[in-house]
């Protein structure tokens, strides 16, 4: 408790007013200053100044007969001409009410800290309730620091509304590389199916005059039509090729992969410079085949939900199949595979892999196509040809949960997965054919409870003629973030196709079929179309 008092008196009360203490507390009175022009400061020019001799300001030293302590309080311009006010006998560190803050310029009185204490430290003056109290320096009235706490609080809020905007802005956790490094930039996602990176999604195929004469085309989407461009390539030395993000800048990147089944080896190669080297990894693995050599499928996706494309390879087991991770570091560099799943009663030649976040919770998981009956042992060593079904693998970020094997209620010429809603989440696109009423009917799926559900009204259909399905691929060919079908059909003994046609997805449905190019002379009806890139059904 202090040792001294403050002596009653009239002392300001801001804005031209004073209110009376009365030696203990606050009054109910007030009055206006007996000189009430006042010369304000402005901002620029309210500058502290040092008062020679002053003491430490309140709440620093915690002194007795400081006031509480109130960091970065305002006080109160002086007036021109000092009202009556305690003499200069008077102990340092006497309270006085500062001038009171417009609305919205600071908090309001309940809110401050030690709210309602009086000049002394010590009870609330009357009719303020809530309102804090602030110590004045010894020496006499210093200059006015209002205005500079005014620019303080405008810098603050300025240098707030900017990191919120930052904030907002830069989402630093985006993918492509560590979500902590502050440095990254915010993921952008690729655009299915591009290959030149011009924002329009591509398609590229073989093109077989018969089986050693065989052209790759890419048909290069400008957002109405393609243009193509052939090349002609010795089909038994190409290795397969996938366009994958693999360096997260938003661009789909060239990634050819070959294996050796001598060696039980993978080789990653790319035709970009970017790439950092060429990376083989041996796989653990054995086959029951009694002919040729053992398969893998291989499929990218981001199965750690990192933002990064990894990849996913299944390879046979003896009696399984092993679906193994290659996790991506952000800039291409990928890990040894990494074991995730063993799937029992499956086999090689079945097994297809169709990668998608199909439960939406941002990591890829796989729809995957198995044997739907009981498998022999004649089928480990030959070629099953039983029912085909499939099962939902959920990611969970380090392994896959395996869901039940069932087979489909319909026929499907094609299974595609792709982001047709622009959502981000993935569907299966089944493409049927029917050569006797000359239609093509596209449904899309929801697999996300492990069996194809359809998508209501999400369908579309175009006329054919008596043709059948040669091939079919999701590719963004419009740039609006929908992947859209490309097809290709030929009617059998037909020595020509109907060029490559695409149906838009509009985000609920697709429309009617149109020729974006046309393909390639056939010399007889022998010649044949594979997409690259998109798992044989």
């Amino acid at each position: 408790m202090n040792d001294f008092s403050t002596p009653a008196g009239w002392y300001p009360d801001g804005d031209g007013w004073e209110r009376r203490w009365d030696g203990n507390a606050w009054t109910d009175e007030r009055r206006r200053k007996a000189e009430p022009t006042q010369v304000r400061q402005r901002h620029d020019d309210a500058a502290p100044t040092a008062v020679p001799g002053q003491q430490a300001q309140p709440g620093q030293s915690g002194q007795p007969g400081q006031g509480p302590s109130f960091p970065g309080a305002p006080t109160a311009p002086p007036p021109a001409q000092a009202p009556a006010g305690p003499p200069p006998s008077a102990p340092p560190g006497y309270g006085h009410v500062p001038s009171q803050p417009g609305p919205g310029s600071w908090p309001t009185p309940g809110s401050w800290p030690n709210s309602g204490q009086g000049p002394s430290g010590q009870g609330q003056g009357p009719g303020q309730p809530g309102q804090p109290s602030y110590g004045t320096p010894a020496g006499g009235p210093r200059k006015s620091r209002l205005g500079l706490w005014l620019t303080l609080a405008a810098v603050l809020v300025l240098v707030a509304g900017v990191g919120i905007t930052l904030a907002v802005l830069q989402p630093w956790s985006g993918g492509g590389g560590s979500g902590d490094d502050p440095t990254d930039e915010p993921a952008t996602a690729a655009v299915q199916g591009d290959i030149n990176g011009d924002g329009y999604g591509d398609a590229r195929f073989y093109f077989y005059l018969d089986y050693d004469k065989v052209t790759r085309v890419e048909a290069l989407s400008n957002g109405n039509g393609f243009e193509t461009r052939e090349t002609a390539v010795d089909p038994y030395r190409e290795p397969n090729e996938i366009f994958l993000d693999w360096d997260g800048d938003g661009a789909n990147d060239h990634l050819a992969w070959k294996f050796v089944a001598s060696g039980k080896q993978v080789t990653l190669t790319s035709s970009d410079d970017a790439f950092p080297e060429d990376q083989t990894f041996t796989l653990s693995l054995s086959t029951l085949k009694e002919y040729g050599d053992a398969e893998i499928q291989l499929a990218h996706g981001d199965f750690d939900g990192d933002g990064d494309q990894d990849l996913v390879i299944a390879s046979p087991n003896d009696r399984n199949v092993d679906v193994s991770v290659l996790t991506n570091d952000g800039k291409g560099t990928f890990s040894a595979p990494r074991l995730w799943l063993s799937m029992p009663n499956a086999v090689i030649d079945v097994v297809r892999l169709h990668p998608g976040d199909f439960d939406g919770d941002g990591d890829t998981d796989l729809w995957v196509q198995l044997p739907a009956e009981r498998v022999s042992d004649k089928d480990y060593g030959g070629y099953y040809s039983g029912d085909r079904g499939y099962a939902l693998l959920t990611s969970t970020g380090k392994g896959f949960d395996a869901g039940a094997v069932n087979k489909p209620g319909v026929y499907l010429d094609a299974l595609r997965a792709g982001d047709v809603t622009g959502d981000g989440k993935t569907y299966l696109i089944g493409v049927r054919t029917n050569s006797s009423t000359g239609i093509i009917d596209v449904n899309a799926y929801d697999v996300s409870r492990g069996r194809l559900e359809e998508v209501a009204g999400f369908t579309g259909s175009s006329k054919i003629g008596s043709r059948t399905l040669q091939g079919a691929v999701l590719s963004d060919v419009t740039g609006d973030g929908k992947a859209d079908l490309v097809f290709v059909v030929k009617a059998f003994g037909e020595s020509k196709f109907t060029g490559v046609q695409v149906m838009t997805s509009t985000g609920s449905g697709f429309e009617s079929a149109l020729v974006w190019t046309d393909t390639p002379v056939c010399e007889d009806d022998d010649c044949r179309i594979e997409f690259i890139g998109v798992p044989r059904y």
